[in-house]
């Protein structure tokens, strides 16, 4: 076995030679750390659009032309969001700044509501305490010092998110519109003799995870809807804001909804613990209809993985990428598995 030349020249060279392979990894390290943001975007965009092409599909197989069918699903995107844009941002920033105005007088006021007083009094008191230092912490110029530093991170974090959500759109637009392209360049650098193989499973985890998105976005807007209605019916206040945020706390899978049932019906007892109570209930309804009739029926089998593994998934995926790692966990999950299924158990039962 032949030595290579740069390790071939005493302990000196080989040192040296091993610490510029340390550095250049440190060093690719890095750079993925800094493109972390740049490479979740892209990913979200194309995400986004194996969630939109299934209906150009659709779109074609009804005689539209292929540019027809993508302009067609672009436009109704756009429409879509700027519909949603408008109907939802002035009434969340209505009822944030009204939330804002609430709260100092709110805090002061908690402890001569009713159920505040019953369930103090269920308690031996022992809530008399914690919501005494919340109100000293309320009425701390320092507090709201900080506060005011974390509302600066805060807009910086809502300006980037907004850059972020622009580039996404555009990208999604540009994925929409050249995806064979841009498929079929991939699938040319793959060799002729595998080439079958890794179109079949290409495809099939195309199709599979667009039909899985676009049936999560379904389940989660009437999830948001049904948070709006049932809010609004209950007398719960800033029901659009709680509806806002249900949206994409829902498309976390199986557990998103059960997130969305604890913070509403936490916000509920707020308004009285019978209201919480019904909302509650209402919820839980809810959860065991879109469980076991919505689900199957506007998901269907896209995506068939163990549950448990879609739980490992989404904790994985929510340590690693935040809200996107918890999203995205079970069309990479379901991947993985395919391709497991497809190319590692076959190699291995030839061996």
């Amino acid at each position: 076995m032949t030595t290579p030349r740069l390790l071939s020249g005493g302990p000196f060279q080989t040192g040296f030679v091993a610490t510029l392979g340390v550095l250049l990894a440190l060093l690719l390290g890095a750079a993925l750390v800094s493109l972390s943001t740049a490479i979740t975007l892209i990913f979200v965009a194309l995400f986004v659009c194996l969630g939109l092409y299934p209906t150009v599909q659709k779109l074609e197989r009804r005689n539209f032309s292929r540019a027809g069918a993508v302009l067609t699903v672009l436009a109704v995107f756009l429409l879509v969001l700027a519909f949603l844009t408008w109907l939802i941002v002035p009434i969340v920033v209505e009822q944030a700044a009204e939330l804002g105005k609430y709260l100092p007088t709110g805090l002061d006021r908690v402890e001569h509501q009713d159920w505040f007083i019953d369930l103090n009094a269920s308690v031996g008191g022992a809530l008399t305490p914690s919501l005494t230092w919340i109100q000293a912490t309320a009425a701390d110029p320092k507090a709201w010092l900080a506060v005011g530093g974390g509302a600066l991170r805060v807009g910086a974090g809502i300006f980037n998110g907004a850059a972020g959500a622009i580039f996404v759109i555009v990208l999604t637009l540009y994925f929409v519109s050249s995806l064979e392209t841009i498929k079929a360049a991939t699938y040319s650098l793959i060799p002729l003799s595998k080439r079958a193989g890794f179109i079949d499973i290409s495809e099939t985890i195309a199709a599979s995870v667009g039909k899985y998105l676009g049936g999560m976005v379904i389940l989660a807007a009437m999830n948001a809807v049904f948070t709006f209605i049932l809010l609004t019916a209950s007398g719960v206040r800033y029901a659009p804001v709680l509806a806002a945020f249900a949206f994409p706390i829902t498309l976390i899978p199986l557990v998103g909804s059960v997130i969305n049932t604890v913070i509403i019906t936490a916000v509920a007892l707020f308004n009285s613990p019978g209201t919480a109570l019904i909302v509650l209930l209402v919820m839980l309804v809810y959860v065991q209809v879109e469980s076991y009739v919505l689900t199957p029926r506007i998901v269907g089998k896209a995506i068939s993985i163990p549950g448990s593994l879609v739980l490992i998934g989404a904790l994985v995926g929510g340590t690693l990428l935040g809200l996107l790692g918890a999203l995205i966990a079970c069309p990479v999950s379901a991947s993985v598995l395919l391709i497991i299924k497809k190319i590692v158990v076959p190699a291995q039962n030839t061996r």
